[in-house]
């Protein structure tokens, strides 16, 4: 059966995912965000992480800029957070609690809403069909624990199994 944009995001809805808001600034500093299940670990030497953007995404300019982003795994409880991001509302941040990144070059961390984060610095991009790639290399972030937030099939869920205990922080 042929594959056109519907079948392949039912496809893609097939497959639970984390769920992760990717976080920049623009050049005048003002935090700029979107939701995404499309994370990747590529490479533990050098450590080095894969996201994507969509081309019409309003952080992707901000982020090609920036080069840099923090990678925000949220945790349950976060729904709002996740659903906020993947709005098109113009400020994601009103009423968002987060702090700059000491290593993504001022980029939020949105730690209250989250079970890790990874602070990121852009080493390459690559243009990819209607998204563009970004491979990263993970400068500082930190485990903080608790249940991830999954979502599959268009709805959010916890993680099904017990909360292991956060590995020492990095």
């Amino acid at each position: 059966m042929p594959v056109d944009r519907d079948r392949l995001r039912a496809l893609r809805g097939s497959f639970p995912t984390g769920v992760t808001v990717v976080t920049t600034v623009d050049a005048a500093g003002a935090p700029k965000g979107l939701t995404t299940q499309s994370f990747v670990a590529v490479s533990a030497e050098p450590p080095l992480v894969l996201v994507t953007l969509e081309r019409s995404s309003r952080t992707l300019e901000p982020l090609r800029a920036a080069k840099a982003f923090v990678v925000n795994f949220l945790k349950v409880g976060a729904e709002e957070i996740a659903t906020r991001f993947a709005s098109k509302i113009e400020d994601k941040f009103e009423g968002v609690a987060w702090r700059p990144s000491r290593f993504a070059r001022g980029a939020p961390i949105l730690e209250t809403a989250c079970v890790a984060y990874a602070e990121c610095l852009v080493e390459r991009e690559i243009e990819a069909g209607d998204h563009w790639i970004f491979i990263a290399v993970v400068e500082g972030g930190e485990v903080l624990g608790d249940t991830p937030l999954l979502y599959y099939h268009r709805a959010y869920a916890a993680w099904p199994q017990e909360k292991p205990a956060p590995p020492e922080s990095w």
